[in-house]
């Protein structure tokens, strides 16, 4: 991909669309950029703003409003006229967005996680996305379309632009371009699920390799244990799960890093194995799949771990 978007790894569908509308001056007045956290959909945001705003970097631009902290968003930072006085910006974001552009062509918003907007902020937020102003684009992020996260009437007034998870290939080399260590950058690239958001804030922690180590340790000594070995690691990680659903935790979801360590183990057997045994990694490597859904599903996450890992536990 060449012009602005010519750093961005991945998102090939997205970046034409973004780069097509850029090119002929039909912008839409409010994009929702969906998908996953770590997939590169603020910095999409900031690069299509970066190209409407040439004059200045961002983070002085006065033509340029951005909120990516990780806090709920009080409505006094959006209303035009706020009960008090905005907290963390010096115009709350419908100020920003009824002033004319400074000196840009537009004035540009970029909302991360618009989730962190609880209902009545996003009502108020709806007021601006229903009235656009001429020259002026406003960016939201999200990591799904559910109701409980973003409302319809937002989601139904913004132009959807979907992110997927990136080529392994693609993001380890992102991360040799950076000088990251090549075999480093190739499980950092696995481990991050299409992420080269996380890869990039991952790879210089050394925390992520060594709990690498720990699930492959764990998932090896699953295999051909008693039942109580893989119902103990299932009710171990469904607890720490619960510990970072509640917040408590880092910022990975412990189960999904813990599967992910286990493909990368099971599919370096399968490929080091043939026949039978072949087949028999295939299908569990086919399982740990499908054990992600059902962790995006309505199913008890201890079961479909217990599941999974007595399955694990019949291949030696």
């Amino acid at each position: 991909m060449s012009g602005p978007f010519a750093g961005v790894v991945g998102h090939a569908q997205a970046v034409r669309q973004l780069g097509a509308q850029l090119a002929t001056d039909r912008l839409a007045h409010a994009y929702l950029f969906v998908g996953e956290a770590g997939l590169g959909k603020a910095t999409v945001a900031r690069t299509l703003a970066s190209a409407l705003l040439p004059e200045a970097p961002l983070t002085r631009h006065p033509d340029y409003w951005e909120d990516d902290r990780n806090k709920l968003i009080h409505v006094n930072e959006i209303r035009l006229i706020p009960d008090k006085p905005a907290e963390f910006h010096e115009l709350t974001l419908q100020q920003f967005v009824n002033l004319k552009p400074a000196i840009g062509s537009c004035r540009f918003v970029l909302v991360t996680n618009v989730g962190r907007l609880r209902d009545e902020s996003q009502g108020v937020l709806l007021k601006t996305l229903e009235e656009p102003h001429p020259h002026r684009v406003i960016v939201l992020t999200t990591p799904s379309l559910n109701p409980f996260v973003v409302l319809p009437t937002v989601v139904s007034r913004c132009q959807r632009v979907f992110f997927h998870p990136v080529p392994p290939a693609e993001i380890e080399g992102l991360l040799t371009a950076r000088g990251i260590d090549p075999k480093r950058a190739r499980l950092l690239a696995e481990l991050s699920g299409g992420r080269p958001g996380w890869a990039m804030r991952r790879a210089g922690d050394e925390r992520v390799i060594e709990l690498h180590r720990t699930w492959t340790r764990r998932l090896e000594e699953i295999f051909g244990a008693p039942p109580d070995v893989p119902l103990h690691v299932a009710a171990q990680l469904d607890s720490e799960q619960m510990g970072w659903r509640r917040g408590e935790g880092e910022e990975e979801d412990p189960a999904l890093f813990a599967i992910a360590s286990w493909q990368i183990e099971l599919r370096r057997r399968m490929l080091a194995s043939r026949g039978r045994e072949q087949g028999r990694w295939a299908r569990l490597l086919e399982l740990s799949y499908d054990t992600l859904g059902y962790l995006e599903q309505n199913v008890s996450p201890r079961l479909a771990l217990e599941t999974f890992l007595l399955e694990c536990r019949k291949a030696s």
